[in-house]
Parts: structure tokens; sequence; C-alpha cells
């Protein structure tokens, strides 16, 4: 090899060299730090209902327009029991429909039924059974030792029972009045048109306009009536716990609901015979936790 070559490369493997030795590799490290995290949620109490709006269409007089479900989410960030349910039937039917073709006259509420998780059996939150101008033939109203002042029919759907109602002192709102009901589908006979088990009415002292009942047996088994001083009609209710009604049996949830779970209420619309065909009026369902 020519000695000018190899002084060359023994030249550049010195000077390699030596650049190695002075370059210098720094490390570095990755920085950091903490900080904590702390997140405090306020207390609101709220429920939401899904959907917002139920509709039964065509529905044929003597039948079930068909269930559906409504959804009850606490929506809120506490537990909430005592989870109760009311329709404004009252402030909805405040004229006696009986006899007119305006649909609009009877409540939507009215035909309302509702079943909970619970009980599995449907409920009226609210239905308005009016008194019967007219004589009821081949009646009985000895069950009532009270003067009788109004009858009427219960019509649940395909089938109508016979009631009666004794008037207080001075009214039935008045803690002596009386209200019965046959057990039997009316079928035009004494038999079916005798009421039997006997409801003696009390009057709530936070609302003297009305006076309550609550039935463990019978036709209207565990419902409960409110009646006004008038005698005019008779409010058939259930998981009504507004201070204006006599509470009347057990909340629409026994449990307490925690945030963020569900239930489901299972409504239907049970349409009587002899009501005019049409939209009826319009109601609201409140459900209401404390």
């Amino acid at each position: 090899m020519n000695e000018k070559i190899m002084l060359l490369l023994v030249l550049l493997a010195i000077s390699i060299a030596f650049l190695l030795s002075t370059v210098s590799i720094t490390v570095f490290a990755a920085a950091s730090n903490t900080t904590d995290i702390d997140v405090n949620v306020s207390t609101i109490s709220q429920i939401t209902l899904y959907p917002n709006y139920l509709n039964w269409s065509q529905v044929i007089v003597g039948t079930a327009g068909g269930h559906k479900n409504i959804t009850v989410k606490n929506t809120g960030s506490v537990n909430v029991t005592n989870i109760y349910g009311w329709v404004n039937t009252l402030e909805k039917e405040i004229v006696r429909p009986y006899g007119s073709s305006y649909p609009e006259n009877y409540s939507a509420g009215g035909v309302l039924t509702i079943m909970n998780e619970t009980e599995q059996k449907y409920f009226y939150l609210g239905r308005i059974e009016w008194n019967w101008t007219q004589d009821i033939p081949s009646h009985d109203w000895s069950i009532i030792t009270k003067p009788v002042v109004t009858w009427g029919y219960f019509r649940n759907m395909s089938d109508d029972y016979v009631w009666v109602l004794g008037n207080g002192t001075t009214g039935c709102n008045d803690s002596d009045a009386q209200f019965a009901i046959e057990d039997d589908i009316d079928l035009g006979t004494i038999a079916t048109r005798k009421p039997e088990n006997p409801v003696d009415l009390t009057t709530a002292t936070y609302n003297t306009n009305w006076s309550y009942g609550q039935f463990t047996s019978g036709t209207l088994v565990d419902h409960c009536i409110a009646v006004p001083y008038d005698c005019q009609k008779i409010f058939i209710y259930k998981f009504d716990r507004r201070s204006s009604f006599l509470d009347c049996g057990k909340d629409i949830y026994n449990s307490s609901l925690t945030p963020g779970g569900t239930f489901i209420l299972r409504v239907d619309a049970w349409i009587p015979r002899g009501i005019p065909a049409g939209n009826l009026n319009r109601t609201t369902l409140t459900i209401e936790a404390t």
C-alpha cells in the first residue's frame, strides 16, 4: 500500500478517535408533577319521565287501547322516595258529561289506568263517575242506612257496576256519609243492583269539602274514593298523596330510587261503553317524589 495512503488512514483514525472522545451525550428525564382533583355535586331532587307524550287513537268503546310503558328516571343527585302520582281529571272534567255528544267533556285522565312493578294489576289514577239522574229500575238500596241521594254506574271498560251514596248530616262531605257498590256485573236484575259492603266515609281535617273511603275488597279493591259535599260524583283514585286527598295505600314505587336509577310504569286507556267519538280532553299525568 502506498505510504501516503497509509498515513492518511492513520490520521483519519486518530481524528475520529479524538472527536468521539470530545462528544458528550446528555439524557433528558421527562418532567412531571401532580395536582389533586376535587369535584362536589350539588344536591338536587329530580325525576324525568320518558316519553313526555302518550296517545291512543281509534280505540273502540268497551276495549283497551293497548299498554304503553313510561320510564321514570332519577335524573337528580340524591335518592328519592315516596313516589306517587295523579292526573288532573278534576280540573279537566268539571261538568257532568253524560248525555253529551262532545268527547272533550270527558277527561282523558278518567280512562287512564296504571300498573306499577309491584302489584301487577291496573288501577285508576283518577276517574270520575257522575250521578245518574234517572232511576235505576229493580234496585235495592237497603244496605245504606243514610238518606239515599245519589246513585250511578262504575264503568271499568266493558262492564258496569251499580253504586249508591247516602248523605251525611249536612252533605256528602260529612263523616257519616255512606257509599256502597255492587260486586256483580250489572245484568238489570235486583241481584245485580243491590250494592253491598258499605263504606263509612270520613272527612279529612285538611280538606273538609270532601269525604273519603278506602276499599280492601270488592269491585274497587285497593282504590280510594273521594266524594264532594254536593254528592254529585265520586272520584276513584290510587297512588295520590297530595295533601288535599286521603293517602291511598302504597307509593307507586316502593323502594328508594338512586341517582340514575329507573323503573317502569305500564299504562293503558280503558274506554267504557257510551263515550262519544273524538278526542277526550287532554289531561296531565304527574309523578312526584320526595
